[in-house]
């Protein structure tokens, strides 16, 4: 199962999203998650990067993937055990 989140720059519940697709995926047993924020959106993703590195969510994720060129994504793998 793949969830795919929508974030633009305006979202002001945007840790909450993430919090709620986190555990949506955890409820699911999904194997990705993938977050769009949009082009030239830095301050967005940092606060996106900075909430998924907080201990809490890290222990639910395997794995962060970083797209480098073109529209801007976060990919994060679960590997359930």
């Amino acid at each position: 199962m793949k969830i795919k989140l929508n974030l633009s720059a305006g979202v002001a519940d945007m840790e909450e999203r993430i919090g709620r697709a986190l555990e949506r995926a955890k409820k699911h047993r999904a194997s990705l998650i993938e977050i769009s924020y949009g082009t030239q959106a830095g301050e967005t993703k940092k606060r996106i990067l900075n909430f998924l590195m907080k201990k809490e969510c890290r222990d639910l994720y395997d794995r962060l993937v970083k797209s480098k060129d073109g529209w801007g994504r976060i990919f994060i793998h679960f590997r359930w055990r």
